[in-house]
């Protein structure tokens, strides 16, 4: 780092407190309790379906399980042949029964969103989900009407006879219109103890959007619409609910954000205080404090000093990519605040989630995995209490601070932290086996699109990717900065999707000594210099490098985790415009303020997430 006094002058006003030692484990101890794969009652590829998806899960008041999902005939895609289905357990998810198809085993449409929930007083399961047929829109098929529909068993899943009209659940002027995913829950204290709430969400014809209660004051025969939540869809909404009860009897809801990106929190939160007819006030509000990505997850109140979360807890943007790490946290005050501390259930990719309470006082959990998608199979564990707490760690991953002053924190993978360097000061080793940065949420600082821009790197290392993203295949918007590992040659280029371009250096920036390398893109060229030497340049397809959803660049690794970068960085830079050349050789000298930073990494400290 070449200037200390002004980088902590820059902490001091922007950033808490620096940890003071390691960051604290987030991965499983090495004595795991908690077996994540007790079961799989779902398995891609099986019994007649490419996918399944969307789990749902309750236990029936004699104690058996019964897991719901959707099966995707073709593939996992939300489009297709979707048929609603069911498998029972009476030995707390250790086998499964046969497979039962509820809806949709002739017909083309989809049926799924399964929500159920289970009468204490009668046993009477009830579960409402959505249909919906398709339409052809040239060559695609688009959704087609949709509407929601209930099935009732009162033999524990056995067998099932349908709900009456539900059309009176969705208002005029509603186009989408779901339940859950996952299951829902009967009050227990207060006036309205007994009530069954089932959550959802919608969308209306003239741009709004929002969530929704049912509730069913007879055991789930009938139901009627509640509390109503709507806002502009282009604004942050909530989606995919899923709901608790506190000890006063009021109803807690945890959803997802519609709002990917520029935000750390992907989760909102409401409460309804009469039952599920109203919510309160201040309607939905941004859950803070939850490394999370956009996906569906479950709550669990064990008692009011234990609710639960289920969801995955890598941060980031993506729905896909970042759906990883299938976490449970725990809330000792109903929700008002989620602790730090919680349990990895694996480490795998892993998407929507639910849970349930076992009849032997155990926790069940459904959700979904794949060996290279978070989708696919659905996969069941249990655990106790005591299994969660003697496996629990911190659930948040440690930042490196930018000192750009836009708030572009890199998230830290793999347990690296800043080490002493003679040369260079403080710097950020890579072990090659797991260590790897990211910069996450794509906020708008970002997305260098079309325009001309800068990437800036100290590098001592053996090889490997040095700043990658979003894409780094071919065809794939993206720009990438490599070291090789043979030559010891920088290489570097973009990729619009349409056209690519890539430039190289001569070798020999593999020898264990500091290089500082420079790519920018100005005007129709792309030039790449290492060490403040003449740039290596080539033609620049104009276009977009960045995409206009969700995206995240990575430091030291490639996006698919299959490349990992060996050696140390420092000073790595990201500016919105292209450096002249003077301006480049006072970056390398470790001036800042040059002007349109969006992304500076002096490495000098790991902070909390």
């Amino acid at each position: 780092m070449r200037n200390p006094v002004l980088f902590l002058a820059l902490l001091a006003t922007a950033f808490a407190p620096p940890l003071t030692g390691a960051p604290a484990a987030r991965s499983t101890s090495s004595a795991a309790v908690i077996d994540p794969e007790l079961s799989h009652p779902f398995v891609h590829h099986t019994e007649g379906y490419a996918c399944f998806r969307i789990p749902a899960l309750v236990a029936t008041a004699d104690g058996t399980l019964l897991a719901f999902a959707e099966g995707r005939v073709a593939d996992c895609a939300d489009v297709g042949d979707i048929d609603l289905v069911l498998k029972r357990s009476t030995d707390e998810g250790r086998t499964w029964g046969p497979l039962t198809v509820l809806r949709g085993r002739d017909s083309p449409d989809g049926f799924g969103n399964p929500a159920p929930v289970v009468d204490s007083g009668t046993g009477r399961v009830s579960v409402l989900f959505a249909h919906n047929p398709w339409t052809a829109r040239g060559a695609d098929r688009v959704r087609g009407t949709r509407t929601l529909h209930a099935l009732h068993s009162t033999d524990d899943g056995a067998s099932w006879t349908p709900g009456g009209d539900l059309g009176a659940l969705k208002p005029a002027g509603w186009t989408w219109i779901s339940v859950g995913p996952g299951h829902g829950v009967q009050l227990r204290r207060g006036k309205h103890a007994g009530r069954l709430i089932v959550p959802g969400d919608y969308d209306t014809s003239d741009g709004g959007a929002g969530a929704q209660l049912y509730y069913s004051d007879d055991g789930g025969l009938t139901w009627r619409l509640g509390a109503r939540y709507e806002t502009e869809r282009v604004l942050t909404n909530p989606g995919e609910l899923t709901v608790a009860e506190r000890a006063d009897g009021t109803i807690y809801i945890n959803s997802r954000s519609s709002t990917t990106c520029g935000t750390d929190n992907h989760r909102l939160t409401a409460v309804s205080e009469d039952g599920g007819e109203t919510f309160t006030a201040a309607g939905f509000q941004p859950v803070p404090d939850i490394d999370a990505p956009p996906v569906s997850g479950s709550l669990l109140a064990l008692r009011p000093d234990r609710l639960l979360l289920s969801a995955p807890a890598r941060p980031g943007a993506e729905a896909f990519d970042d759906r990883r790490v299938m976490a449970v946290r725990t809330s000792t005050d109903e929700g008002r605040t989620w602790r730090r501390v919680g349990t990895v259930i694996t480490e795998d990719r892993a998407g929507y989630s639910d849970l349930t309470r076992l009849a032997s006082g155990g926790i069940g959990l459904l959700y979904e995995t794949n060996t290279n998608s978070p989708h696919g199979t659905l996969t069941f564990s249990a655990f106790s209490e005591a299994d969660l707490d003697a496996q629990a760690g911190d659930l948040f991953l440690p930042r490196t601070p930018d000192a750009s002053g836009l708030g572009n924190h890199a998230v830290v993978h793999g347990g690296t932290r800043p080490a002493a360097d003679a040369e260079r000061g403080e710097v950020l080793p890579f072990d090659g086996q797991q260590d790897h940065l990211r910069l996450i949420n794509c906020p708008d600082s970002l997305r260098l699109g079309a325009t001309d821009f800068t990437v800036t790197a100290w590098v001592n290392g053996a090889g490997g990717p040095v700043f990658l993203g979003p894409g780094d295949r071919p065809g794939e918007r993206g720009l990438w900065l490599r070291l090789d590992p043979a030559g010891g040659h920088f290489t570097a280029g973009i990729d619009t999707g349409e056209a690519a371009a890539e430039v190289s250096t001569g070798p020999g920036h593999g020898d264990g000594a500091w290089h500082h390398v420079v790519l920018t893109r100005r005007a129709g060229e792309l030039a790449l210099s290492a060490d403040g030497g003449p740039p290596v340049t080539a033609p620049a397809p104009a276009g977009e490098i960045t995409p206009a959803g969700a995206f995240t660049f990575h430091i030291g690794g490639s996006p698919d985790g299959a490349g990992l970068f060996t050696g140390a960085l420092d000073d790595v830079r990201v500016l919105g415009r292209a450096l002249t050349a003077g301006e480049a050789d006072r970056v390398r000298a470790g001036e800042s303020g040059i002007g349109d930073e969006r992304v500076r990494l002096p490495f000098a400290a790991l902070w909390p997430g």
